[in-house]
């Protein structure tokens, strides 16, 4: 079984639409550490930390996770990320500390609107890259924007963005379209993590990053499979070049 390391999880408890109490969380980690996660970077969404909490209490929030899971022996890092919707404030936001990058890295997880087609998402992706931030595209598999202009997401690697699929995506949990996207972009090499998305210990929004894998291990092979899933997203949480 291969080390997993998650970047994309809305595990902390009350901070947006993920779990609602610590006991879920918890729970949360503790799937995570039975699939072989060693690391989860939490990504809260940065709408609802600056408008409902703040940046220092969702630190607070780590560190009490972090401290159970060492007292219940639970052998996974929480780290602290922060998923970041494009638009005009996000470069404020940032320069701020209102937007975080993915443990304090280089690597910043951006995610596109879900509908509509602003004219301005190139000059922020292109002022990020600026900045000497790495865009990392979340769940580029379930947006309409990619639908509708298919050769975009190519254009954004090209610039230096990266991808994350859905571990879901890849075996139909959000429908057809999703997994033969999913596949697409495995397939013509613009994919370069596979993260799990969790919102919830049970259920649709569950962890299932070993099924993840397994998915893409048919897909694309298992040394393909085995950098989305461990040897990219590690080298995200150790800002190393991907």
């Amino acid at each position: 079984m291969i080390d997993i390391y998650d970047i994309h999880n809305h595990l902390l408890p009350g901070v947006d639409d993920g779990p609602k109490k610590f006991s879920e969380a918890i729970k949360i980690c503790k799937i995570a550490e039975s699939q072989n996660t060693k690391s989860v970077i939490v990504t809260p969404h940065r709408k609802d930390v600056n408008e409902n909490l703040s940046v220092q209490i969702i630190k607070d929030i780590v560190l009490e996770i972090n401290q159970t899971l060492k007292e219940d022996k639970i052998d996974i890092d929480i780290k602290l990320g922060m998923e970041n919707h494009i638009d005009l404030g996000l470069l404020r936001d940032i320069e701020e500390g209102k937007a975080l990058t993915l443990n304090d890295s280089g690597y910043i997880l951006v995610e596109m609107p879900w509908e509509g087609r602003p004219p301005y998402i190139e000059d922020i992706i292109n002022n990020l890259l600026s900045c000497g931030l790495t865009p990392v595209l979340a769940h580029p598999e379930r947006m309409h924007l990619f639908e509708e202009e298919p050769n975009l997401l190519f254009d954004f690697v090209q610039m230096g963005c990266l991808t994350q699929l859905t571990a879901s995506s890849l075996y139909g949990k959000f429908g057809n379209t999703a997994l033969n996207n999913s596949i697409d972009i495995m397939e013509h090499g613009l994919a370069h993590v596979i993260a799990s998305d969790t919102h919830m210990a049970a259920g649709q929004r569950c962890y299932d990053m070993q099924l993840g894998f397994a998915h893409a291990k048919l897909a694309v092979g298992i040394d393909m499979a085995t950098r989305l899933c461990s040897a990219n997203p590690l080298a995200v949480l150790l800002n190393q070049r991907i």
